[in-house]
């Protein structure tokens, strides 16, 4: 039915991407808040650009840059780490600081020794960028980290 001279509501704009990496992969403005996390806090530890990239990439590959809830078994957050594995608890898993400074490691994570970090991996500058990213995760599948070398690097780029 028509009414005459009723405007038809108008549609919910789409999410605009927030930024464009060199291989045409947009972020959305969730997508890349939760990267300019990583970076902020990359920086703050001192982390070299490759092991900042190399987080964007895992945080990508395990739940697309969105702070999940959900995931495999009792992974969540935006590094799908699972707390019965000494991640930390369900709420902190989900706090993007916390879990991206767990991702990180070494001297200040707030895990301690319970989880092993980007930073706690000897050599892992000098691995591939997939075996750095599975060195942390222990993913069942750790070559799909690879396909998100070149997307990190230009969100760095473009983010940080």
């Amino acid at each position: 039915i028509t009414v005459p001279g009723a405007a038809a509501p108008a549609a919910a704009p789409a999410p605009s991407p927030a930024t464009v990496g060199a291989t045409g992969l947009e972020l959305d403005a969730e997508q890349s808040e939760n990267a300019r996390t990583i970076i902020r806090i990359g920086r703050e530890l001192g982390v070299p650009d490759r092991g900042i990239a190399i987080a964007l990439g895992t945080a990508m590959q395990e739940s697309w840059l969105r702070n999940l809830d959900w995931g495999d078994r009792d992974s969540q957050g935006l590094f799908q780490q699972r707390h019965s594995t000494g991640w930390g608890t369900v709420e902190e898993v989900r706090d993007a600081e916390r879990a991206t400074r767990a991702f990180f490691g070494g001297p200040t994570d707030p895990n301690g020794t319970r989880t092993r970090g980007l930073l706690d991996i000897p050599g892992w500058e000098s691995m591939s960028y997939a075996d750095a990213a599975q060195a942390v995760q222990i993913s069942a599948y750790p070559d799909r980290y690879a396909r998100w070398e070149q997307p990190s690097l230009a969100w760095l780029a473009a983010l940080g």
